[in-house]
């Protein structure tokens, strides 16, 4: 007996919980997502395009890999003023200009970029 759509779906939705996979939504304006399109393109030149979901999938990998490598320089030093291993988490002297919670976080952000004033340049 052939299967029904909603019964297809539910099958797919029972294989990717078992695999552990989640949706997840996104929620971009025009702009952003004309530079994931150019973006997914723009990084494999002379082949077919990312797909957006693997691209923003391999935007997480990569941004992991980074983020663990700068934890593991900072594990390497330790704060100005209590003398912990970095990073610090709390600190009853945050907010004093050794100590690292006070500025040295800035070392695990993200780039600040003003996103809703980012204006896109012609190419």
């Amino acid at each position: 007996m052939k299967k029904t759509a909603a019964e297809r779906k539910a099958e797919q939705r029972k294989r990717q919980k078992a695999t552990g996979e989640t949706k997840f939504e996104l929620m971009v304006n025009s702009q952003e997502l004309e530079m994931l399109r150019q973006n997914c393109a723009l990084r494999r030149p002379g082949r077919e395009p990312y797909d957006m979901n693997e691209y923003i999938q391999l935007l997480i990998i990569k941004d992991n890999r980074e983020l663990t490598n700068k934890f593991k320089q900072l594990s390497n030093e330790c704060c100005g003023k209590c003398g912990e291993s970095l990073p610090v988490d709390k600190c009853c002297l945050s907010g004093d200009s050794a100590c690292w919670l006070t500025k040295g976080w800035h070392d695990l952000k993200l780039d600040n970029i003003n996103v809703t004033c980012h204006k896109m340049t012609d190419s």
